[in-house]
């Protein structure tokens, strides 16, 4: 009888185990950023996470982030830095969102937002046209986006997913989808195969190779991830 009860018991945890057992986790779980910066006054993440942010010759300013627009390796004292660390990013799937105010759009000074500083494997900038522009694997991968205009001197929401495995990126503009685009069959993001990949999983205002800059205000960033469906990116919490 005393085994015949112990084996009733074992069978009894063994279902108890696996009926309390976590489900896997999917692309369809609620999306929780990997980081979320509000500048209200300090670059805090405001979520769980290892994200940061080191900052240089910035300065915070009607509840934004400030960048000065000056370009922190042109010889000048006061060129700005604003690099965001994010160890946790999977470079397959992952989404980028922020909130901003430029004070001048022209050469030099049309940057958005670069993942990167090493590879530059992402990109958003403003085209000389004015519109939205997508880039992977340092401007290998290019594409402006019609319609999307970005206009200095007003609050902007940009946000922009991206899913290799299914060769696909999703952008998104003051809460509205401007593009399903595309990625080539072969592609994939160079810095996942080089001895860097772990170095380079930055965030910056910055294309470090171009010197291309962003001038004005950051109001929030948030960075998921995974990829966000387009449905997704249109009910981030934030607003222009």
């Amino acid at each position: 009888m005393d085994i015949v009860r112990v084996l009733t018991a074992i069978a009894a945890c063994g279902c108890t185990a696996a009926l309390a057992a976590p489900a896997p986790k999917d692309d369809k779980s609620p999306a929780k950023p990997l980081a979320h910066f509000r500048f209200a006054g300090n670059a805090k993440n405001e979520v769980k996470g290892e994200a940061e942010f080191e900052l240089k010759n910035t300065e915070f300013k009607d509840n934004a982030l400030s960048l000065n627009g000056v370009y922190e390796h042109n010889g000048r004292a006061d060129g700005y830095r604003a690099v965001c660390k994010t160890p946790k990013l999977d470079y397959e799937k992952f989404t980028a969102a922020l909130r901003f105010k430029a004070e001048e759009f022209g050469e030099g000074k049309s940057n958005l937002l670069t993942g990167g500083m090493l590879y530059r494997w992402f990109g958003l900038e403003r085209s000389p046209g004015g519109n939205l522009v997508v880039t992977l694997n340092n401007g290998g991968f290019r594409k402006e986006v019609d319609g999307a205009a970005l206009e200095k001197g007003k609050w902007v929401v940009v946000a922009c997913s991206v899913d290799v495995p299914a060769r696909k990126a999703v952008a998104a503009v003051n809460g509205k989808k401007v593009a399903v685009i595309d990625l080539p069959k072969d592609f994939a993001v160079a810095v996942a195969e080089s001895e860097e990949k772990d170095l380079d999983k930055v965030w910056s205002f910055t294309n470090y190779s171009n010197a291309n800059v962003f001038h004005g205000l950051v109001d929030e960033l948030l960075i998921y991830g995974r990829a966000l469906t387009a449905e997704e990116l249109e009910k981030i919490p934030l607003r222009p």
